[in-house]
Formats: structure tokens, sequence, C-alpha cells
């Protein structure tokens, strides 16, 4: 017997990024500390991220850029 694989949400939302395209992803315990570490990696507006979740009390923000 064996069991299906099943795509995670990161795997589906890869599929659908366009082939020029990359996601950057910072994350730290607090969202000031994601942005400032987004900042300092060269992101202009580190507000117009793409995607942000905080799990565990562990804040993510990512951005989708051009390769």
């Amino acid at each position: 017997m064996t069991t299906p694989i099943f795509k995670s949400l990161i795997d589906e939302q890869l599929e659908e990024l366009p082939p020029d395209r990359i996601i950057l992803a910072f994350t730290h315990h607090t969202l000031t500390g994601a942005l400032s570490q987004a900042y300092d990696a060269g992101i202009e507006n580190v507000h117009a991220w793409s995607k942000r979740a905080c799990m565990c009390g562990e804040w993510t923000v990512a951005y989708e850029v051009r390769a």
C-alpha cells in the first residue's frame, strides 16, 4: 500500500510563479525585524511584500522579484 504524495502550499505557489521571478523570504521573531532584514538585503520598499505570515511567533515576509 502506498500513500499518495501531496503538494505543499509552497510547491503550489512556486508552480504559479512566472519563470523570470524568484521569491526572497526573511524571517524574524518580530515583523519589524523581518522587514529590517529585507531592507538590509536591498529591498527598496519593504512594505510591498507579496506574502506575509506569523507562525508560532516567527514572522516571515516574502517578496516576488525579477530574476
